[in-house]
């Protein structure tokens, strides 16, 4: 049970989306391929959820959110047993990655790279104010190499682009700092929140979130992208923003989060549906 909980499968849900979406809207079905990069995938995210816990430890043991979530300080699994998880999982990766040939294989390397610069000290660009800028990567990198991996190109259609916009928007969510604010300050963090707020927090999750729900549309209308996903688009949009109005208090608890970071899932599938339809 401690490595389910260490391995956050929820939250791999919408890059694993944005892969199959890529390889159906090309038409490829070589579903050898497509299971390699998908397993890729999980190994590698696995790895920066495992990494994530195992050097956060300190600060979730204080962490209104996170004391309860991480299975290293619940006790569920032992830091030896995630240290192996850390070492293990990449190179696993990237050994099934060679089966997805060589346009998949640079997405564990640079999922490698990032969860080092974010996470390890002395580079720990988590505890910057700026370090919100790369969690929204794992976002939208699997969706360009899944489609370079399934079309054998880097060459992307203009519709693709907006996909790529939209998934990096809709990953900005820097809310996920307000629930540890008062930790994170007493502690020296400088991230986003304690950097700039509350309730500037709160602002930059509506603009991204009407952000992201904006150039989705716009690929919908000039990008060749299928209404079919709209709908659902704006009951997940319509959802977020009712929690971003409770207030930058409201938010601050860790229940109204959890409803939050849980409907980057509706929005994913609804961009999935999006692509798809587009070549149906």
């Amino acid at each position: 049970m401690g490595v389910i909980r260490q391995s956050r499968l929820f939250f791999h849900i919408p890059p694993v989306l944005s892969i199959v979406s890529a390889y159906v809207a090309v038409k490829n079905y070589n579903l050898v391929q497509l299971f390699s990069v998908i397993l890729s995938l999980l190994l590698i995210e696995t790895f920066v959820s495992s990494v994530n816990n195992t050097y956060d430890i300190e600060t979730d043991k204080s962490s209104l959110l996170m004391k309860t979530q991480n299975p290293i300080v619940t006790g569920e699994l032992s830091l030896r047993e995630a240290q192996v998880m850390n070492l293990v999982l990449p190179v696993l990766s990237i050994a099934v990655g060679v089966f997805a040939g060589p346009y998949w294989i640079g997405l564990p390397l640079i999922g490698i790279v990032l969860t080092v610069l974010y996470d390890i000290k002395p580079f720990r660009f988590k505890d910057r104010p700026l370090g919100a800028l790369m969690p929204p990567l794992s976002e939208c990198l699997p969706f360009l190499f899944g489609y370079a991996a399934a079309t054998s190109s880097f060459v992307l259609p203009p519709w693709a682009l907006c996909v790529f916009a939209f998934l990096y928007f809709n990953g900005t969510v820097v809310t996920k700092f307000l629930p540890d604010r008062e930790v994170d300050l007493k502690l020296g963090i400088r991230n986003f929140s304690t950097t700039y707020g509350v309730e500037a927090t709160r602002r930059a999750d509506i603009g991204s979130t009407i952000l992201a729900a904006t150039i989705l549309m716009v690929g919908v209308f000039l990008g060749g992208l299928s209404p079919i996903g709209v709908p659902l688009l704006l009951i997940s949009v319509a959802l977020q923003l009712r929690t971003l109005a409770q207030g930058a208090e409201a938010l601050k608890n860790p229940a109204v989060f959890r409803r939050f970071a849980s409907g980057m899932i509706p929005n994913s599938v609804s961009m999935a549906l999006s692509v798809i339809g587009s070549v149906l």
